[in-house]
């Protein structure tokens, strides 16, 4: 497996003592074991900057979809031009929604699965 490698990076849950394996898609996925470290530099710029974060260094928020869209591209097969990272798919459906669904006749309602 030419990804084991990358194994060891992540908590890896147990129980019983032993590793689960982790088949959820719908999810965050395994934390990455430097995700912690990550997560406390950006909280301690926002304690630090407050709103002036979004512009000030390092890694200024306001310019983050900028950093990722090159990669996101590749992700996606699309040209860099053609991306936009935003929000969750959720929040981006609605928005969508709300912008560009305008229902004509008797049929106005959208269905969605419960859970």
């Amino acid at each position: 497996d030419a990804l084991r490698e990358y194994r060891k990076e992540f908590r890896i849950p147990q129980k019983n003592g032993k590793d689960i394996v982790y088949l959820c898609g719908n999810s965050l996925g395994l934390q990455h074991k430097g995700v912690i470290d990550s997560v406390k530099e950006h909280l301690d710029k926002w304690g630090e900057q407050a709103v002036e974060g979004h512009f000030k260094q390092p890694c200024p928020w306001f310019e983050i979809d900028d950093v990722v869209r090159g990669a996101m591209s590749e992700v996606v097969g699309a040209k860099t031009s053609e991306v936009v990272v935003m929000n969750t798919l959720t929040v981006n459906l609605h928005l969508l929604l709300t912008a560009f669904y305008q229902p004509k006749g008797d049929k106005k309602k959208i269905l969605i699965e419960r859970n």
